[in-house]
């Protein structure tokens, strides 16, 4: 795997008139007449945090829940934003139209992709991100969560491969963070990573859930032998794309191979929604 800085600028200076034409809706999401999946909302006891919790679960066309069948899946855990919930991905991002018409055109393998509830508990009072301490309650409750119940009841109850080799985490905003976090720090559950706009802060602040990340990517050369994809992406547009900048600079600097995605666009679906469609192909292509 190499290193790869992919840039696209516009060729023509954008110009306000321009918006008052609405583009046509890109391929990759119209519903198309190809074979379609199921979506189903899951819930489990949380043994790790004592609550009661959600996750969305979505099975690929020719997913069959009878015993008989011995088909087993790559599965991909997509993490949502911040002050979304594990719908977003599918009634905001429409992710699983994404998914469907790429594994239609035969540009991806059928997967299961697994959506949880991203924060330990559902925030209460009005407006505002939270202080550090909240924040790290957040963080470090999903981790556990995520951890210690949803991946292993998804092995559990659903048709995938139980190993590192067939697993991959991504998200967008507080999701994409949340996927390097747990995904440099736990390669040996995760063997693909793509983190969309990430907000960094939640991934590298550690009085706010994160981690002193030039201690994790210290040892590049073992890292480098575990993950298969490393794909980060962020537009020139959005307020964090300088903090995801730095953050493909520190990968840089500890050799880690890596892609980083410039595009334009600012901090919206538009943007991570062509994401998924180019990273979806890369997942599990070997």
């Amino acid at each position: 795997m190499k290193l790869v800085v992919v840039a696209i600028l516009a060729a023509l200076a954008w110009h306000p008139a321009a918006a008052v034409a609405q583009s046509p809706e890109p391929a990759y999401l119209q519903v198309r007449a190809v074979p379609h999946g199921k979506i189903e909302t899951v819930a489990y006891k949380s043994k790790a945090l004592g609550t009661d919790r959600k996750m969305v679960v979505y099975t690929p066309p020719g997913y069959e829940s009878h015993d008989t069948s011995t088909t087993r899946y790559p599965v991909l855990y997509l993490l949502h934003g911040a002050g979304s919930t594990e719908t977003s991905w599918t009634e905001r991002g429409k992710a699983h139209v994404i998914l469907e018409n790429l594994i239609a055109d035969g540009k991806m393998k059928p997967l299961v992709v697994v959506m949880p509830f991203g924060y330990a508990a559902a925030r209460t009072g009005t407006g505002g991100r939270g202080d550090a301490a909240e924040n790290k309650m957040q963080r470090e409750g999903f981790t556990r969560d995520f951890l210690e119940d949803v991946i292993p009841l998804v092995d559990k109850t659903y048709r995938v491969y139980a190993d590192r080799d067939h697993r991959a985490i991504s998200g967008l905003s507080l999701g994409g963070a949340q996927s390097l976090a747990i995904g440099l720090t736990h390669p040996e559950l995760f063997s693909r990573i793509a983190a969309f706009s990430s907000a960094m802060g939640a991934a590298t602040n550690p009085e706010a859930g994160g981690f002193d990340f030039d201690k994790v990517l210290a040892d590049g050369g073992t890292l480098n032998s575990q993950l298969k994809l490393l794909w980060m992406g962020c537009g020139t547009e959005d307020t964090l794309f300088d903090s995801n900048h730095a953050f493909a600079d520190l990968l840089t600097k500890h050799k880690i191979e890596h892609t980083f995605r410039v595009s334009g666009g600012a901090h919206t679906f538009a943007v991570w929604q062509r994401y998924l469609n180019e990273v979806g192909p890369q997942l599990f292509r070997d």
